[in-house]
Formats: C-alpha cells, structure tokens, sequence
C-alpha cells in the first residue's frame, strides 16, 4: 500500500516518536517537495521518499493558491502527487484539506488513523496508542473532537 503524507502527520509522529509505524503499516511512503520545505529542520528518515510532483500538477497548484481554496502549499502537492502516483491514501490531519482530498476521489487517513491502522495490525498494543493519543491531545496540542476520540476510545476498549 502506497501512501503520500501531507506535512502534520509527520511532525505530530515524529513528536510523539511514533514515525516508524508508517513503514510498518505501508509499503511506501511519499512527500511532496512542499511538505519537505514545510518540514524544514525534521531529519526525514530514509522511507520517506520526496517526489517531484509533475508541471500540470504544479500549475494546478499555484493556480489554487491564487483563488480562495484556502490550503496550503503542501497539502495541496499531497493531493496532486496523490493523483500522480495513485496511492492508496493521502494522510492529512486538516478537515477541509481532507473534504477537498475525498471530493477529489482520494482515500484520506490522518495521525489518529494510522495510530489505529498500526493497533489494529498489532504493531502497538492498548496502552501505546493510549499514551500516544495523551501526548497528542495534551502535550502536542492537536485537536481531536470529542466525537472521534469518543469513537476511538471505543474501538480501542472493543478489542481488549
């Protein structure tokens, strides 16, 4: 299964030290050169792989800068590269990036979906991904809405 990653997942994994998961639970793992500069000082591990996303897809990127999309730079080249290289998902933690990514006909995943993906491959076990999503929400300071860490929780409780 091939993956392209917009930039949080990175860095929220990479914060939490959980980077390593993606391997274990994808076969590649791509970035566009937005989400590398986005990066900046993050020393990218060698399964990351940054890939040129084409000129049209390029175009179509600057052109959606100009208007009122409201994206950014990086997720904006993870859709396109997305599309280019017909990966199975595109992993991006913001909402209206994730409705633009779908509305586009691409399978979104975000941080918590691959902490779940790699519980429930058994990669990490119950008490992992419960300290992983402590450190998220109350270190890291990402937002999980109530609903879907209320959903989480369950999935989690369910398979103990």
């Amino acid at each position: 299964m091939n993956v392209v990653s917009n930039t949080s997942p990175i860095i929220f994994l990479s914060k939490i030290e959980a980077l390593d998961l993606l391997p274990q639970c994808f076969d590649k793992i791509f970035i566009p050169q937005a989400v590398a500069k986005e990066l900046r000082d993050l020393l990218l591990p060698d399964y990351i792989e940054c890939t040129e996303i084409s000129i049209a897809g390029a175009n179509f990127v600057l052109g959606a800068l100009d208007s009122t999309c409201n994206l950014h730079a990086g997720e904006l080249e993870a859709m396109v590269l997305a599309q280019e290289i017909q990966a199975n998902y595109v992993i991006m933690d913001d909402r209206l990036a994730r409705r633009k990514a779908q509305s586009k006909g691409l399978k979104t995943i975000g941080t918590i979906g691959v902490l779940l993906l790699a519980y429930q491959q058994q990669f990490i076990s119950t008490s992992e991904i419960e300290e992983y999503l402590t450190a998220l929400t109350q270190t890291h300071g990402m937002y999980i809405s109530p609903k879907i860490l209320k959903i989480v929780l369950k999935s989690i409780q369910n398979n103990t």
